[in-house]
């Protein structure tokens, strides 16, 4: 079923078109990832959809009463509710049910001597349509769903119960998602959910989104994320909306191909207009071809200028180049403890050999920043040896480096540090990271973060280092500039050693994975695909293991019960022939005393007097009542015995 459609949408600042006819369909189901460089209108275009910007032209259709849900990157719950009350928000009609079904069964316990009555069969059969209403939207389920997406957004039983007001920004943001997830809409736009996500949450993230029954749209510059999630890609790009089938991977092989058959029509576009234009030029003064001339010339003021496509990001010539390179052996780590005043993680062990790409990884606080740092000389180690090889020039990049304030422009900036340069080498470089033209002349506490980025990477470049160490140097990045950056160090014959939660980089760059853990750390000898592979294989031996010795302990508890229960067995019959020989005992002596009262009945003394024999008729009865519940109770013990 169609749940939205944007047809003909344009939408323009200041001006300047953003973007232009515009069509979108979204389904029941369905998974779309909107992407594009930062500032191409992917933000604008969701606002669009979830209905809080307004378009200039087109129109939009949607379902009636259309449930959705939208999580902006600033959004976070501002209430000083605790945090479990407001994740049940979402379930107050479950819960107006379970006290409305609390009211009937109180009802029913109260009149349960009416039961034959019609209010009582009244209230019966709305107790049973509650229950079933109840049953039919998992309202017995409500509390553990709850719970289940609390616990997957990293959220422990200690904060359910803590005002929502004491947690940072971003566990707010978290919370906003928590709730959004909890109110299950049809549609779910999402901008950057795991902004403030590690990677175990974000892979919980992406298995919870994998079941969501509704539908989906995502922007985010997660590619590993996207690649999981998303079967369409909207690409904000190229000056258009242009629609893919697959996932991230199939869109950036199908984006190629279109990017090529753009500039192949401009291209061709190009040579018939310089081709037109020549004819005109040479023919326009002569008498016996200015006809021609001026026909040609019509043809040009007719034709529909196509834009050239914009220049693909990895088509940029970036290279991490060194004058000399290392010895085989880069770094020999032994027994090394790292941290500040007091030690974060002990006993690391780790070689590193001249090639390697090596992506450390590991959960928050463990000190993957604070281990390339030591190995960087920025922070002096606690304890332990790092050997270095011979000839090694490192460079070093961290995401605070993009956060740095200067009143230079961009080009004075890279003078500056290297004065001998001439201005068009250093326009040159500049242009490799996507700063053109009059973009040198911007002052740097003008520019974006990613802006900034670019720029102390160009910097890194020029360095020349054949040791390359990198903290998180996709954050601030938009998806072309990291697919930019990625193409260069696949290419850096150096050595790579770099922390980043981008799993997507990750399993382009490294060759090998150090995770970081409190017993000092594992290397894995591939990519982060290989290290996902091992993780669940030894997740998978570790639970064959278990079941093993689950296995074990039941059979020697069914051992143990087989004879336990044996000795029950014969206890259990040894009672019941006791009890079958006490009935047969009873069985004897009521039909002894039914004979008696039998004779007595005969005796004239007895019928003639009509008091008494009414008397012995009834003891009679009374007897002939219990024999019969006595040998019904001997039938019983009798198949209980058999």
């Amino acid at each position: 079923m169609i749940l939205l459609q944007l047809n003909n949408i344009t939408k323009s600042f200041d001006g300047e078109d953003i973007f232009d006819n515009v069509d979108l369909e979204v389904k029941t189901g369905e998974r779309i990832g909107i992407v594009g460089r930062n500032g191409a209108g992917k933000s604008t275009l969701m606002k669009i959809i979830a209905g809080v910007e307004d378009y200039d032209s087109g129109h939009i259709s949607k379902i009636k009463n259309l449930k959705l849900g939208y999580l902006t990157q600033q959004m976070t719950l501002n209430t000083n509710q605790t945090v479990i009350s407001e994740m049940s928000k979402p379930f107050e009609h479950i819960k107006k049910m379970q006290d409305e079904m609390k009211v009937e069964t109180d009802w029913l316990a109260q009149h349960a001597e009416e039961y034959d009555t019609d209010i009582y069969k009244e209230h019966i059969a709305r107790y049973e349509s509650i229950s079933n209403q109840f049953e039919q939207q998992e309202g017995y389920q409500y509390e553990s769903k709850i719970k289940t997406v609390l616990h997957g957004l990293n959220f422990s039983e200690s904060d359910f119960e803590r005002p929502i007001n004491d947690f940072s920004g971003g566990q707010k943001t978290r919370l906003s998602l928590a709730q959004m997830l909890l109110n299950e809409p049809d549609l779910l736009l999402l901008d950057e959910p795991t902004n403030h996500l590690d990677m175990e949450t974000t892979q919980w993230l992406e298995g919870y989104l994998n079941y969501f029954k509704g539908a989906i749209i995502i922007i985010s510059h997660d590619r590993y994320f996207l690649d999981k999630i998303v079967n369409q890609i909207y690409d904000v790009a190229l000056g258009d909306v242009q629609h893919y089938i697959g996932n991230y991977g199939q869109f950036i092989e199908q984006r190629d191909k279109y990017y090529q058959k753009k500039m192949q029509e401009y291209e061709n576009q190009q040579a018939e207009i310089k081709k037109l234009e020549t004819f005109v030029e040479k023919n326009i003064a002569r008498a016996s071809t200015t006809g021609m001339a001026k026909s040609r010339r019509k043809m040009l003021e007719k034709i529909e200028l196509i834009n050239k496509p914009m220049i693909d990001a990895k088509s940029a010539n970036i290279e991490f180049d060194f004058d000399r390179n290392t010895g085989n052996d880069v770094f020999h780590i032994k027994n090394l403890t790292i941290g500040y005043e007091a030690p974060i993680t002990s006993n690391i062990n780790l070689e590193v050999t001249k090639g390697d790409h090596i992506a450390i990884i590991g959960p928050n606080g463990i000190g993957k920043s604070t281990l390339i740092k030591t190995l960087a000389d920025i922070q002096p180690k606690i304890s332990g040896d790092i050997t270095k090889g011979a000839n090694l020039k490192i460079g070093y990049y961290d995401q605070k480096q993009a956060e740095f304030k200067s009143n230079k422009t961009i080009l004075d900036y890279i003078w500056d540090q290297y004065p001998t340069m001439n201005e068009k080498d250093v326009r040159a470089v500049l242009g490799r990271f996507l700063f053109v033209q009059e973009d040198v002349k911007k002052i740097i506490n003008d520019l974006s973060g990613g802006e900034k980025a670019r720029l102390q990477l160009a910097l890194l470049m020029l360095e020349r280092n054949n040791v390359l160490i990198l903290d998180e140097p996709t954050n601030h990045l938009d998806i072309d500039s990291k697919e930019m950056l990625e193409q260069a160090l696949v290419n850096f014959e150096g050595t790579l050693l770099f922390v980043s939660h981008d799993r997507y980089f990750i399993n382009q760059l490294a060759n090998k994975v150090f995770d970081l853990d409190t017993s000092g750390g594992t290397l894995y000898l591939g990519d982060y695909q290989y290290f996902i592979d091992k993780l669940e294989e030894k997740e998978a031996l570790k639970t064959k293991h278990e079941q093993e010795q689950s296995n074990q302990q039941t059979v020697v508890l069914q051992q143990n019960n087989n004879y336990t229960d044996q000795k029950q067995i014969k206890k259990e019959q040894r009672q019941i022939a006791r009890k079958i020989e006490q009935c047969e005992e009873q069985i004897e002596n009521y039909e002894s005393l039914i004979n008696k009262l039998n004779n007595e009945l005969t005796k004239p003394e007895i019928y003639s007097d009509p008091e008494k024999a009414n008397e012995i008729a009834i003891s009679k009865s009374d007897t002939e009542q219990k024999l019969e519940q006595v040998m019904f109770e001997w039938a019983e013990l009798q198949e209980l015995l058999q």
